[in-house]
């Protein structure tokens, strides 16, 4: 299977393992350039999940406490940014359970992946929105963690605490509940 949003956020080029080290080591100046240099990731991240500015900010701040306990266990297995990135949803999904609080609006590009994109891409992006936020939480955030930010199944699952199957099964049906409104509000051109 393709990956999921081929059209994913660009990442940002990793910083070198002598300036990951400084920051590990203590040095105050190379960790507060990692933060500046990934605070607009982190956040974003944030956002998409909780849908708020000020839990965003929160969850931001927390991930951040947690890249600089958690530095040193970075062994390089995969890129910095998507060490960073897991670190980021994973604080965001923990915010949201220790606040207990229902994800509202997530901020949904305009195209989704595979072979729901073609069907969704007619659709105008304000009812898109409109059909990704009507979904329940439990189908809204492993679909917007598949298709808006492209993990694999796999890392979503990892990610919410949740078996594979579950995980594909809630992306399935949002996606199914996101094409029906579509269709049912007319947005989707020739199809009723």
């Amino acid at each position: 299977m393709p990956p999921s949003n081929t059209h994913r956020q660009t990442t940002l080029p990793d910083p070198s393992a002598a300036d990951l080290a400084r920051a590990a080591a203590g040095d105050e100046q190379a960790f507060r350039d990692l933060v500046e240099r990934y605070q607009g990731m982190v956040y974003t991240v944030a956002h998409n999940i909780l849908g708020n500015h000020a839990d965003a900010e929160d969850a931001a701040q927390e991930a951040f406490l947690r890249l600089y306990r958690k530095l040193r266990q970075f062994r390089g297995e995969s890129s910095f940014g998507t060490w960073l990135y897991r670190l980021a949803a994973t604080a965001a999904v923990d915010y949201r359970r220790r606040e207990r609080r229902t994800p509202p609006q997530v901020n949904v590009r305009e195209q989704l992946a595979d072979p729901e994109q073609e069907v969704l891409e007619r659709a105008g992006c304000a009812e898109l929105v409109r059909a990704v936020d009507a979904l329940p939480a439990d189908y809204r955030l492993p679909l917007v963690l598949r298709d808006v930010h492209g993990l694999e199944y796999r890392e979503v699952a990892e990610l919410l605490g949740r078996p594979l199957g579950t995980v594909k099964a809630m992306v399935h049906r949002g996606r199914n509940a996101v094409r029906l409104r579509l269709r049912a509000s007319g947005s989707l051109a020739g199809e009723r």
